[in-house]
């Protein structure tokens, strides 16, 4: 009982810390992300509703992350020598207008430019949130932060997946075909992220750096540790891209669940990846942020043997719930990590650099996760992402842990 009230009372001191900034952040990310949960729970489904094959499916996902991609570095760029609260405002704007078009459109080329718009928001969205937590926190709170913004996210996900589930057979009872209900509970979402922009509008923070247009790009951090940094995230995005944009009909074709139980299954991963989130702050703290990354992600990999192999339901229900909340406990700690360690000038092109190099190699391969599915099933791309993940964590042993041993000792 009294390590818990010591747990509690840790805690409750630092949520009194927090900036306020940050709070009008976590609570428009909160809105924002239920908003965005349906189209990512049911937009795979609509498609294949349409008789869209999986190969499809993976090119037009990879179309918005190529776009994110090549507009990194760029964005960062521009965030760094600019008022960033604009962007809180016109990404979520972008986003909702490029999923209406892939939503609405009857043309392939129309879905596609509806990708490019939100890969455009996505751009400003990878290389701003990294940089503003490190902007309103400091030490003291900063590794809590990190993760309770993955919790808010989550707790978003969690909400959005439930409702998004159901509504779809609520809707359906009005008359409406599945393809109408499934577009139409979309939609309805999307109507949340709106609502995220009073909160975005209420952030105080204008610049978070004091660049101007004219500033000559340059790294202050060595080039070395900047290649360090990228490196095992860039392998883990060639691994989850083969299978994780995949899942959602993973389960509606291996298992023929319906949407809203596809929907609970979701929320419940998202919950236990919520509860994940807020221990490893606690876990950093004994065993340090790398000890901890490369142990959650070697403990998740048999939990992916068994996604790929197994046809027991049960163990695949609970595989996929471990694996996801092991895996999503390292992210925080890796962002915490790489912007701790990146001069403070470098933060936007470092947090772009890192969502770059996760966001190219997932797009490269959900193009052949799509095609591996559709042609021969699962086991191939689980087989791949095993490896990617077990290589990520070796090279966070080999590359990265000394040199949190030498910031250590040179404290």
């Amino acid at each position: 009982m009294e390590k818990i009230e010591k747990t509690l009372n840790y805690y409750k001191n630092i949520l009194k810390q927090i900036n306020r900034n940050a709070y009008y952040y976590l609570l428009g990310n909160l809105f924002s992300g239920f908003g965005f949960s349906a189209f990512s729970l049911l937009f795979n489904i609509y498609l294949k509703s349409l008789n869209i094959g999986e190969s499809k499916i993976g090119n037009l996902l990879s179309i918005g992350t190529f776009t994110t991609a090549l507009l990194i570095l760029p964005a960062a760029y521009i965030v760094k020598r600019t008022d960033v609260k604009k962007f809180f405002i016109i990404s979520p704007i972008l986003t909702v207008t490029g999923y209406f078009l892939a939503i609405q459109s009857s043309t392939f080329q129309l879905r596609i430019f509806g990708f490019v718009l939100a890969g455009i928001s996505g751009a400003f969205t990878s290389v701003i949130g990294g940089p503003f937590i490190m902007s309103v926190s400091d030490s003291v709170t900063r590794t809590f932060l990190f993760s309770l913004s993955q919790a808010t996210m989550l707790a978003a996900g969690i909400s959005g997946n439930l409702v998004s589930g159901f509504l779809p057979n609520i809707i359906k009872k009005f008359g409406f075909s599945e393809v109408q209900s499934l577009k139409y509970a979309i939609f309805f979402h999307l109507l949340f992220v709106i609502i995220s922009l009073f909160f975005f509008s209420k952030i105080n923070t204008k610049r978070i750096y004091n660049s101007s247009f004219k500033d000559k790009v340059k790294f202050n951090t060595n080039l070395k540790i900047l290649f360090y940094l990228i490196l095992p995230p860039l392998i883990i995005g060639l691994g989850a891209g083969m299978t994780i944009p995949f899942l959602n009909i993973y389960f509606r074709t291996i298992f023929h669940l319906s949407p809203s139980t596809i929907g609970i299954i979701f929320s419940i991963a998202q919950l236990l990846t919520i509860l994940g989130s807020l221990l490893s702050p606690l876990f950093a703290k004994k065993f340090g942020l790398i000890n901890t990354i490369i142990i959650t992600q070697l403990v998740s990999i048999p939990f992916l043997f068994i996604l790929g192999f197994s046809s027991f339901f049960p163990l695949v229900l609970t595989s996929f719930f471990l694996r996801n909340a092991l895996m999503n406990m390292a992210s925080p700690l890796s962002t915490n990590f790489s912007l701790e360690i990146v001069d403070s000038e470098d933060r936007p092109f470092a947090s772009g650099l890192l969502s770059l190099a996760w966001l190219a190699s997932w797009g490269l391969t959900a193009n052949f996760g799509g095609y591996f599915i559709e042609k021969s099933g699962y086991r191939i791309p689980f087989t791949f992402t095993i490896l990617c993940y077990f290589t990520s964590s070796i090279l966070y042993l080999i590359l990265l842990k000394p040199l949190e041993k030498k910031i250590k000792t040179s404290k």
